[in-house]
């Protein structure tokens, strides 16, 4: 599990969230003009997560319906330990080198290495599931995901406000899933699976007002490949957590 990416907001510094409130211009070419790029900004980002997301899925199936791919894996485990490795170097050289992910191809390349060490391990980790289990799971997923994304751009509800909150209350998730890990408690693992998949919910929702611009904070245009990671990171997370709650029904009945 990966905490979403988000950098903390500083206007002086430039840095990639700007705060949007009266102090706008009221000039309609500017408002069109500003409009217009948001609008390229938000095609962009959702062109690149689609592509993300059918990487992984390519991957996750490839693991999941082949056993010789299975096996390959199970007798090579480099192949796992290079993307547990690959993908933290990558997600924190992407948090913290701005230039790198604003810049044009670097910031694909880190994009898509990335994709790739993260289908791996989500690919490993549903080939531990029956086959029928994942497939819920994933559809489950993307009935949540077009629920939460038609909500997020239509409510008048302001999330972006709301990053302090979230993030306490993920700490709190990773206590608990750290405290699971001694423990081995059905119950806890059931409550955390839930409570990892309302937050990641609410954190999409929150990634998307990001992206359009439509709250107090606004992710700023150049940040393309940072939204789309973002967005990437709590789909895959509330996946996971999806995944293991299904997983739990099915044993149960």
């Amino acid at each position: 599990m990966y905490a979403p990416i988000n950098n903390s907001y500083d206007p002086e510094a430039g840095t990639s969230f700007t705060k949007r409130g009266r102090s706008r211009s009221l000039d309609p070419s500017y408002e069109f003009a500003e409009s217009v790029v948001r609008q390229g900004f938000i095609r962009k980002v959702f062109g690149l997560l689609a592509v993300q997301l059918a990487i992984t899925a390519a991957i996750t199936a490839a693991f999941v319906l082949s056993d010789a791919v299975k096996l390959y894996v199970a007798a090579n485990t480099w192949v796992l330990i290079s993307s547990v490795i690959g993908s933290f170097a990558l997600v924190i050289t992407m948090s913290v080198w701005e230039a790198g992910r604003r810049h044009h191809p670097t910031n694909l390349m880190l994009l898509f290495a990335f994709t790739i060490c993260e289908g791996v391990l989500v690919g490993a980790a549903s080939a531990t599931y029956d086959t029928k289990v994942v497939l819920m799971a994933a559809g489950l997923t993307a009935g949540v995901v077009a629920s939460l994304a038609a909500y997020a751009m239509q409510t008048k509800h302001d999330f972006t406000a709301s990053g302090g909150a979230l993030m306490s209350v993920l700490f709190t998730l990773i206590f608990a899933s750290i405290l699971q890990s001694f423990l081995r408690v059905a119950w806890l693992h059931i409550a955390i699976a839930a409570g990892g998949a309302a937050l990641f919910s609410i954190y999409l929702v929150f990634d998307i007002q990001l992206m359009m611009g439509s709250g107090a904070v606004a992710i700023s245009p150049d940040e393309y490949v940072f939204a789309a990671l973002s967005l990437y990171l709590d789909i895959l997370n509330l996946f996971l957590y999806i995944l293991q709650l299904v997983n739990e029904m099915q044993k149960n009945n």
